[in-house]
């Protein structure tokens, strides 16, 4: 499929492209989808691991689940397992990160009423990083909404997964050496015989 695996949180996570998407949009799309039974959500973020999955996957402007709409300065996620839990308190740039934040620098600045967390265009700032924008956002440039991240994992009612696979590597073995010639100051020269050994 098109979501990756992340061991540390067992979930999976899909970039979905859908240009001047609002947040609030994203969020009924992201519930809208399933990979293998496991219920959608914006990507709610909590370890750098994360981050760097998510970040790399988002071409542009991602949106992810974390809003400070309900109480100015106190962003929280409104997605998926972590609804209702903050994760940056105490106002705009010099907040407080509690467990995880990953705001772009001078984020999040809350100018023209930016309730709504993404992750940056590649083209601001650190890669990969956050940055508040308004539900409606630009229509052009690195402040456009370009998609938005959908984790999958980690609900109530998900079922239990388990994809498996093996790879089988067959070796080549010395089984012999023969003829084998040198002398002193010349390189030693040995015939080999090799045997594929098949376990």
């Amino acid at each position: 499929g098109e979501a990756n695996y992340l061991p540390s949180t067992q979930h999976y996570y899909e970039y979905v492209p859908y240009a001047g998407i609002t947040w609030t949009n994203a969020k009924i799309a992201a519930e809208g989808r399933n990979y293998y039974g496991l219920q959608g959500y914006l990507a709610t973020i909590t370890a750098a691991d994360e981050a760097k999955l998510s970040g790399e996957q988002a071409a542009g402007a991602g949106w992810i689940g974390g809003s400070d709409a309900t109480v100015e300065g106190t962003w929280r996620w409104v997605t998926g397992p972590e609804n209702g839990k903050s994760f940056w308190i105490n106002g705009t740039t010099v907040g407080t990160d509690i467990p995880f934040a990953f705001w772009n620098t001078g984020e999040p600045n809350n100018q023209g009423n930016e309730d709504y967390a993404h992750i940056t265009d590649n083209s601001v700032g650190v890669k990969g990083s956050w940055n508040d924008l308004p539900n409606k956002t630009n229509l052009s440039g690195s402040y456009q909404a370009k998609g938005y991240v959908v984790e999958y994992g980690g609900m109530p009612d998900d079922p239990q997964i388990s994809f498996s696979t093996s790879t089988r590597l067959i070796m080549p073995q010395i089984s012999e050496a023969i003829d084998v010639e040198g002398c002193e100051n010349n390189p030693l020269k040995i015939k080999l015989f090799i045997k594929m050994l098949l376990k």
